[in-house]
């Protein structure tokens, strides 16, 4: 995709807008429960990596019924973890996990 700015004379070129949104062939996996690795801990959640290009993620309040501060007490990076794919969100890029029981 090439846009163009005429007030200020600039040129973008995006080769990601190009290529196939990964999440439309996910789509299709809302309900299944898979397991990937922690690639990320934040003060709320993790992000799953789930399959080529896809991460999702999985609230805290997901992860336990206990009350914690962080996932950090739960979960460590890298570590795999089973989930089931509540939702995917194809206009705002998201998958929502859900605990897997």
């Amino acid at each position: 995709m090439i846009s163009t700015e005429t007030r200020s004379g600039q040129v973008t070129l995006s080769l990601k807008a190009l290529q196939e949104n990964p999440l439309i062939r996910f789509a299709d996996q809302v309900g299944h429960v898979l397991t990937g690795p922690i690639i990320e801990i934040v003060p709320f959640g993790v992000f799953v990596q789930l399959a080529s290009n896809v991460v999702g993620f999985l609230h805290l309040s997901e992860l336990t019924d206990q009350e914690v501060e962080t996932p950090e007490q739960l979960v460590d990076k890298g570590e795999l973890l089973t989930v089931k794919v509540a939702e995917v969100d194809l206009q705002r890029h998201r998958v929502r996990l859900g605990h897997s029981l």
